[in-house]
């Protein structure tokens, strides 16, 4: 076989030790969460203190689900929407259907919800494990990250505890991501559509066509997103257009009731950017100033978005595409729960790739080592870290988010499919007018080569 036909996403002749990038993931990943789990259990069992020093997670028992059972007793009645005894459904039509096929299995709703989230994390864990042993890691590295990603994963803890739907939107993220590294680019925007159905940030995803210039497949996104919440609308209230009237008006209550609400316990697990901003103006300003403050933070991201967006993201690589768009769809929201940061789990793949495929081929490259330290502060909890009885886990994951979406705007994390060293040059790379993967500084075959890697998952 001549050089130029060698693909490195073929299975390599020798397995590969662990790169230095990953070592240190798991080294300080390790490290804080023993340092969490130290703090927080000798608080609980030896000082007998109350929250929040004696644990990292909300003490509320799977309070998503259960709390809002009795609504769903009126599920597609218009006392769905007017009951004033119970929690309201502060959510989309599309994510209060998935509620619904929960409690279809009650009285073992929270068995069966709690089975679907960790049936996809093994999963998940095992088909991106097998990945990795065919691109030649070795087997035991293997096993050693994907059991400590699974096992330490404070995203999915979170997730577990709080029963979110947010786990819908993950396996449609993740089945969406490889639908599009595969090429199948309808396939993709099919579930970045419905994704976005259940949740507006999945549409960031988008931008992947967007820099490609392939305008149908956002268009076939948007229809797909409308074909699931129309019917949605109707099992919630069979009046349609009452139906999206009063959801509009639940959903409009999460602004003022959590995102401009009391600062409490939840602020520990909330890592928005406008979170770390209320940190230092709660108390200092009127209620309606912080409303003020509100619109102009969401119109000030979205001009941001898209000046970073056409000014550098699209003429950067795919890898560094995904993580600029999944870093913005977990930092940007007013309000964004610590359940979220399961999304970074897919640019995280992809860099774990990238470092095993680049690691014969030259040292790791500039910004992967920084990348991985912010990983591994965002996977564990940070919550024992307390001042005047306040748990700064949140606000410490958004500056690491913040530290995350410089490095992917800053550094370069391109596969080539030669055996030359990896082009991980921190300067920027002056784009071409065309609008071809080679446009934005993605070689030729970056797609196909990728879309192999994910192919292996199937």
């Amino acid at each position: 076989m001549k050089t130029s036909d060698v693909n490195p996403f073929d299975k390599t002749e020798a397995p590969v030790k662990m790169p230095p990038s990953l070592q240190l993931f798991l080294r300080v990943a390790a490290a804080l969460l023993a340092m969490a789990l130290f703090v927080e259990g000798a608080c609980r069992y030896m000082f007998h203190g109350v929250a929040p020093y004696n644990s990292p997670l909300l003490h509320d028992p799977y309070p998503d689900l259960l709390t809002l059972w009795p609504r769903f007793q009126h599920f597609h009645t218009l006392q769905f929407f007017t009951d004033t005894q119970d929690p309201l459904c502060m959510y989309p039509a599309p994510v209060a259907v998935c509620y619904r096929a929960f409690f279809a299995f009650a009285p073992h709703e929270l068995l069966a919800f709690l089975s679907f989230v960790l049936l996809c994390a093994v999963v998940a864990t095992f088909l991106f494990g097998r990945a990795l042993i065919r691109r030649g890691l070795n087997r035991w590295a293997t096993i050693l990250l994907m059991s400590f990603a699974l096992t330490t994963s404070f995203p999915l803890w979170v997730e577990l505890k709080q029963a979110n739907m947010e786990i819908c939107s993950w396996v449609l993220l993740a089945l969406g991501l490889w639908a599009f590294m595969r090429e199948r680019g309808y396939s993709a925007a099919a579930c970045f559509g419905i994704a976005g159905a259940l949740k507006i940030t999945p549409f960031l995803y988008l931008g992947l066509f967007l820099a490609k210039r392939q305008y149908r497949h956002i268009l076939f996104a948007f229809l797909s997103a409308a074909a699931v919440t129309v019917p949605s609308l109707w099992l919630v209230y069979p009046h349609i257009g009452d139906s999206w009237r009063l959801t509009n008006l639940a959903v409009s209550r999460f602004r003022t009731s959590i995102s401009l609400g009391p600062m409490d316990q939840y602020q520990a697990f909330d890592h928005s950017a406008f979170a770390l901003l209320r940190k230092f103006i709660y108390g200092h300003i009127s209620a309606l100033q912080l409303s003020a403050s509100l619109t102009a933070y969401s119109a000030t991201v979205v001009v941001l978005m898209l000046f970073l967006f056409f000014g550098r993201i699209r003429k950067l690589p795919v890898i560094n595409q995904v993580l600029c768009l999944c870093v913005a769809a977990v930092l940007l929201p007013p309000t964004s729960f610590d359940y979220t940061l399961l999304g970074l789990y897919l640019p995280w793949a992809l860099l774990v790739l990238f470092a095993v495929l680049q690691h014969k081929k030259a040292p790791d490259p500039a910004g992967l080592v920084p990348a991985m330290v912010c990983f591994a502060i965002l996977f564990v909890p940070e919550t024992e870290i307390i001042y005047h009885h306040v748990a700064y886990g949140g606000q410490i994951k958004a500056l690491a988010l913040i530290s995350l979406f410089y490095i992917g705007l800053r550094y370069r994390f391109p596969l080539t499919t030669s055996n030359s060293e990896c082009l991980a040059s921190s300067s920027p790379i002056p784009a071409q007018s065309s609008g071809s993967p080679a446009s934005t500084g993605i070689p030729v075959n970056l797609f196909t080569g990728v879309g192999a890697v994910f192919a292996r998952l199937g």
